[in-house]
């Protein structure tokens, strides 16, 4: 009998941009760091497969994706608030790295260092076996700021107003 692993943070709980490279140099693809090892690797749910939060639109790379991939100097917060100049093992820290491990299976952390030295995967691409880190992609989602929202729900409205003027 095989025991799936439960994560950390279930998929009904959208992964927030802030541990997403959203729109990387402008290419229309989001990726996420989603764990320590390749996909289902050490056994089910560890680090789950793409389709586990294919709602969202996660999927594996096509080869010409792949090619584009980040490096893991991408994964490191704007501005670096901690100082990082050389890739970490075992990296826990939100403030410094954007990573999503604890959305994709029970891991806290991501071993940066392998990722720098080209142990990488989705489960289709990069490195399948060997403990790989694990990115995935999506294309970029077009989602409206909130005050884009208000600003068309009130132009629907005075659209409204003007037709039923109109009708009367």
């Amino acid at each position: 009998m095989v025991i799936a692993i439960a994560q950390i943070i279930n998929s009904g709980t959208p992964i927030p941009n802030a541990n997403v490279l959203i729109n990387l140099n402008s290419s229309g693809l989001d990726w996420v760091y989603a764990g320590p090892i390749g996909p289902n690797e050490w056994g089910p749910g560890l680090i789950q497969p793409a389709t586990y939060r294919a709602s969202e639109g996660w999927r594996v790379a096509t080869a010409a994706e792949w090619a584009m991939r980040p490096q893991w100097t991408d994964f490191i917060v704007p501005g670096n608030p901690g100082g990082i100049v050389s890739p970490p093992s075992g990296y826990t820290d939100h403030n410094s790295y954007i990573f999503a491990s604890e959305y994709w299976g029970n891991f806290f952390h991501v071993d940066i260092n392998d990722y720098a030295d080209g142990r990488l995967t989705d489960g289709v691409n990069g490195q399948i076996g060997g403990v790989p880190e694990t990115i995935y992609v999506r294309n970029t989602l077009a989602v409206p700021e909130p005050g884009t929202w208000a600003m068309l729900m009130a132009g629907l409205g005075l659209v409204g107003v003007v037709a039923k003027r109109r009708k009367a």
